[in-house]
Order: structure tokens, then sequence, then C-alpha cells
């Protein structure tokens, strides 16, 4: 996985937290793959607005 991908997970992972909100390990592997082009951002938003990236 490219470094660059890691660090915007990281820093979005960090606002988020500013925000008081968290991120599941599912929702931060469908952001990977999402950023490394392997899933369209449909297919994420279909996981995670459905309930399946908070597992």
């Amino acid at each position: 996985m490219p470094h660059s991908i890691e660090r915007s997970i990281e820093a979005a992972e960090i606002s988020l937290r500013m925000e008081g909100l968290s991120v599941t390990e599912v929702c931060k592997e469908l952001c990977r793959k999402l950023l490394a082009g392997e899933i369209t951002l449909e297919q994420y938003l279909a996981h995670v607005t459905t309930g399946r990236g908070e597992r």
C-alpha cells in the first residue's frame, strides 16, 4: 500500500477524532481499497451507509 494512502487515512482519522468520532478498522480498510482503485465510490458508500462498515 502506498505510503501516501496510509498518511491520508491517518490524517482523516485524526481529524475525525478531534470531532469526537471514531473510525473502525473495516472503514479504514474500505478507504484503502477505495484510494487504491480496488472498489468504486459507490461500493464504498454502500458499505458505510448501510452500517456494514461498522464491524
